[in-house]
């Protein structure tokens, strides 16, 4: 059994120091710097507050209330339109630190008093300098400390949005192409960081699969996010790790979040089935069809374990937390635990890693989804036939692969 401290490369501890890393929490002040044609008053202008302001930034619109005018402390009501018409909205409270018409802004996170700082935005800093017939603008967010993953949104996020609001300035409307060309940008690159990190493993040709593979698995997500009405997310890729995509607004009912996880299993279900048929029309001979049927099968199965941060993870935290109540915590242990043996009894070191991740995170009392509406009875019940009719599926489409495999072992797969 202890063999399987044997079974794997130097791509594992490197791995698990990424992930480590990718944890890691750490404030950070991404900065931005763009030349808007208009003078510094517009500028200022359309940076500034006042009582019962709003301001349009595309889909999402924020208005400014004054609720303490002696130290200038101001409600900002962020509100973004979703499908449908429908509205999502959240509050936070910012005091004027530094107003200088036409030079600087400075605006001061109030009302955290006793919470956390994490992953809260804590200052802005706007600055306008005169340079030839426009204003040199440039912003500045300190955010409380964010995981390394956030940091990279965060920055993307700020660059967009200037580019936005320059665009809003200079011709008074917002422009949404920056905005998405910067994150697709960062898909892109972070892609083929990743890409290259799986070649390193295996080969050029089965690294490029993998990335394709990924993208259509997080691409059901982002379809996901679509369908409850969000607007479309973002899509990472981390090396050796895989892809992650990022939902633009919370989510508001356990209903939604499940849904989200098991869609990027269940769209890249489609084309698992159109390798496979396409495998069996070719009379078990193309091989590229088998490589790219069993990266999706590998990749998917693994996503359906029952632990978190996987997709059957999210999943089943949802469904334990409506099955079993506050015990839910406890039923998530058991099935870590059980993850960690199977790992030993099967020599897969990957199943003790994930395994000892769900026990380390449900070791100490937590609250599971935490202000989401919960499942209703019906809902935790199509939760549950999805996830075991997916898993079956892929199973199945394993081992339909596999039988190939056996009966020409000659056949390059990997």
């Amino acid at each position: 059994m202890f063999s399987i401290w044997n079974s794997f490369g130097w791509e594992v501890p490197l791995a698990l120091l990424l992930l480590g890393i990718l944890g890691f929490r750490v404030a950070i002040t991404p900065r931005t710097s763009l030349l808007v044609k208009a003078k510094p008053e517009a500028v200022f202008a359309a940076v500034d507050i006042f009582d019962g302001k709003t301001s349009n930034h595309g889909r999402t619109s924020i208005r400014h209330d004054l609720v303490d005018p002696e130290k200038q402390t101001f409600k900002h009501t962020y509100t973004t339109t979703i499908m449908g018409g429908t509205a999502k909205s959240f509050n936070a409270f910012f005091r004027v630190a530094e107003r200088i018409p036409g030079r600087k802004l400075t605006l001061i996170r109030e009302g955290l008093d006793g919470k956390s700082k994490a992953s809260e935005l804590m200052e802005i800093h706007y600055t306008m300098e005169p340079e030839g017939d426009g204003t040199r603008f440039r912003t500045a967010y300190h955010w409380g400390p964010r995981p390394i993953l956030a940091q990279v949104t965060a920055r993307s996020d700020l660059w967009g949005g200037s580019y936005r609001l320059k665009s809003i300035i200079e011709t008074g409307v917002p422009d949404e192409r920056p905005y998405n060309l910067i994150s697709a940008a960062v898909c892109i690159a972070t892609g083929l960081v990743t890409m290259a990190t799986f070649a390193l493993v295996f080969n050029w040709i089965v690294a490029f699969l993998i990335i394709a593979v990924l993208f259509i698995h997080e691409l059901g997500h982002l379809l996901a996010y679509r369908l409850i009405g969000q607007p479309w997310g973002r899509m990472l890729f981390l090396p050796f790790l895989g892809g992650i995509a990022l939902p633009r607004l919370p989510f508001e009912t356990q209903a939604s979040a499940v849904f989200a996880a098991l869609m990027g299993p269940g769209f890249s279900a489609i084309f698992t089935i159109i390798c496979a048929c396409g495998f069996y029309l070719s009379g078990g001979s193309h091989e590229m069809l088998l490589r790219v049927g069993l990266i999706f099968v590998l990749i998917n199965l693994f996503n359906l374990l029952p632990v978190e941060p996987l997709d059957g993870g999210i999943a089943l935290r949802s469904v334990l937390s409506k099955v079993m109540g506050s015990f839910a915590r406890y039923g998530l242990l058991a099935i870590g635990v059980a993850i960690i043996i199977a790992g030993f009894w099967s020599n897969m070191i990957v199943l003790v890693i994930f395994g000892g991740i769900a026990v380390l995170a449900n070791l100490r009392h937590r609250t599971i989804d935490p202000g989401l509406v919960r499942l209703t009875s019906l809902q935790t019940t199509i939760a549950g036939f999805s996830y075991v009719a997916m898993a079956t599926a892929y199973v199945t489409m394993l081992k339909y692969f596999f039988s190939y495999i056996q009966i020409s072992p000659d056949m390059q797969v990997l």
